[in-house]
């Protein structure tokens, strides 16, 4: 079963979908998070093969300023607009009753997921991340400014445009000017990394342009929670879809490994 609706966040709106897979109202719900340049359309439907197959019901949403969401507050981006999304995202679970919840973040969404995981930790009980960053690397920088440039004379902001309409510009500018910008430079999430509680699985594709190996081995090495660290072959910065075999099959042992399901932190 599936529910689209509006939720009131404050002053805002923010566009949700709810899959319902499961009755049992005492299993964690898994919680999606998209990246800087996504939203609930752009998973396509593997959070529904992620919820059919284990069994999960699950909630995806666009954040404000993203999809169907309401346009960004008109306030500029700050050093912490990522642990402004975990606060949001700890919103939404109240609002919706969301007791404890199981988090899949993709890039921006992995790290928002992390923070929250750290902030938060009676509400998460396990984090899965598909490129997250914890602190800024040249290689991602660099990345970030080619994509820039390359905008200028390529499709990507009209590709863009079908998901976030007027709002694709101001999220393009907002996404390279906080990665590119000296208030950003020394960034981390590194420090409480420590704090996070629950089992996490963290992995990236192997030609992965946007970071390094590093922002693996920073989480095995700060988080004293069980961590599921791999690198995917043959896959840039969106695994599950430039190896879905592979990266299916990670998850699937991740989650078959007694990590959920009463089993979970």
């Amino acid at each position: 079963m599936e529910l689209e609706n509006f939720l009131n966040v404050g002053e805002y709106k923010l566009f949700y979908r709810l899959l319902k897979y499961s009755e049992n109202q005492d299993e964690p719900v898994l919680i999606f998070l998209h990246d800087s340049w996504g939203c609930v359309e752009m998973w396509e439907n593997f959070p529904e093969k992620i919820s059919e197959l284990f069994g999960l019901n699950a909630l995806i949403y666009d954040r404000r300023g993203y999809g169907k969401s309401s346009p960004f507050a008109p306030d500029p981006r700050t050093k912490y607009y990522l642990h402004q999304s975990a606060d949001e995202l700890i919103n939404v679970m109240d609002e919706l009753k969301i007791k404890k919840a199981m988090l899949y973040g993709h890039s921006d969404g992995g790290t928002i997921a992390l923070i929250a995981a750290a902030l938060y930790p009676e509400r998460i009980q396990a984090v899965m991340v598909e490129g997250a960053h914890s602190f800024v690397e040249e290689k991602g920088k660099a990345a970030v400014r080619e994509s820039r440039d390359k905008a200028l004379t390529n499709s990507l902001l009209q590709s863009l445009r079908k998901y976030h309409g007027e709002k694709t510009a101001e999220l393009f500018r907002r996404w390279h000017e906080a990665w590119l910008g000296d208030f950003f430079a020394d960034w981390t999430i590194v420090p409480i990394l420590k704090n996070i509680r629950c089992p996490v699985l963290a992995f990236r594709g192997e030609n992965d342009p946007f970071d390094t190996i590093g922002q693996l081995h920073v989480l095995e090495k700060e988080i004293t929670a069980p961590v599921i660290a791999k690198v995917i072959p043959d896959a840039a910065h969106t695994p599950r879809k430039e190896n879905e075999e592979e990266t299916m099959e990670l998850i699937g042992h991740f989650l078959d490994k007694g990590l959920m399901r009463g089993k979970i932190c």
